[in-house]
């Protein structure tokens, strides 16, 4: 996972060491000290050792749900990256968490396609280019939704058919290097 994508990766990058040294009995540790180290390296850690569709709640708690429909996804990553720091620097004001108590119905097209990104307007003012490529990404064959990762650079458009999205990717490939 690329640096400054705003996907995660040196979390998950983290915990895919940890899950491979606990795998090969290279350490043994107990479930509560691997949250512990999961919680010391990061708060988002602890999601890369379990491939479920999971959410982390505001109190660090991890709830697991099964049966959640999938989507396709196209994942652009422009030629720069975003600083979470920096991003994070220009926050005014968070928002109340809305995961609080989390629930199946969270992974459904409704509630998603109405959730924000709240950091999508700071990286959009600092890099203008993420604005356009948003749009770009919008008006190609109608995705579900389109959103900006994390604190940036990477932005995803969300299709329900593989099909869609293969021919999306194609198109948007051509059109913008």
């Amino acid at each position: 996972i690329p640096q400054k994508s705003g996907l995660g990766g040196g979390s998950m990058n983290a915990a895919s060491i940890l899950k491979h040294l606990i795998k090969n009995k290279t350490i043994n540790i107990n479930k509560k000290e691997i949250v512990e180290i999961c919680r010391l390296i990061g708060s988002d850690v602890i999601l890369g050792l379990n491939s479920t569709y999971s959410i982390l709640t505001s109190k660090n708690d991890i709830r697991c749900f099964k049966n959640i429909k999938n989507f396709y996804i196209l994942i652009v990553l422009p030629n720069f990256g975003c600083s979470t720091k920096e991003i994070y620097s220009k926050v005014k004001k968070f928002h109340k968490a809305k995961f609080k108590q989390p629930n199946k119905n969270m992974f459904e097209i409704n509630f998603l396609k109405k959730t924000k990104n709240q950091l999508e307007s700071i990286a959009f003012s600092k890099y203008p280019k993420l604005k356009f490529i948003k749009s770009k990404l919008e008006n190609i064959n109608n995705p579900i939704f389109v959103r900006m990762t994390g604190s940036g650079s990477a932005l995803v458009a969300y299709y329900r058919s593989k099909e869609k999205c293969k021919k999306n990717k194609k198109k948007f490939n051509r059109k913008y290097k």
